[in-house]
């Protein structure tokens, strides 16, 4: 009987270091969340200075793989569909943003953008249309990564804010 008053009296300490432990843990997910977003925009930048010199780090297509593929699609169609693309994804951020939802498509829009300056290179129209892409990539993932870092911003300070409680309430029980 003697042992049970010892247990009992460790065992709320033990859980709120469990509770600390965990909203730390939180706040280090976070903050590695938000620096993915850097990530992707890097894929995006690395993947846009190949496509500004053609993609001249690749060989070219030979004429059976070109055959293979097929005709490339109308450079009008890979505009309209880069302009509903672009408009889509900075209206779904802006949703996201105002119903305060979990952000981050970054890798989903660095992959699209690499198509969209794909088919404008197989259309051999990529230069003309070079910059349409990339300025709709970093409008897009901008704002996608502003939300990610203003989301994780405010998730990890409330997560401080609850840490601070808790050692509080630890100073005042001392």
């Amino acid at each position: 009987m003697s042992q049970a008053g010892p247990q009992s009296a460790e065992q709320p300490v033990s859980g709120r270091d469990d509770l600390r432990n965990r909203i730390e843990k939180r706040i280090r997910r976070l903050e590695r969340a938000s620096g993915n977003g850097l990530w992707s925009m890097a894929l995006f930048l690395l993947v846009s200075l190949a496509a500004f010199n053609g993609f001249s780090i690749f060989p070219d297509l030979s004429e059976d793989t070109r055959r293979l593929l097929g005709a490339p699609p109308p450079t009008g169609m890979i505009s309209l569909a880069l302009v509903v693309y672009a408009f889509s994804g900075i209206i779904r951020t802006l949703a996201r943003m105002s119903q305060n939802i979990k952000p981050y498509m970054g890798l989903m829009h660095a992959a699209f953008f690499t198509a969209f300056y794909t088919f404008y290179h197989l259309s051999e129209a990529l230069p003309g249309n070079f910059w349409a892409v990339f300025f709709s990539g970093i409008s897009v993932m901008g704002l996608e990564n502003y939300y990610l870092w203003a989301h994780s911003s405010e998730a990890v300070r409330k997560e401080r804010a609850l840490l601070d409680s808790m050692r509080k309430g630890d100073e005042g029980e001392r």
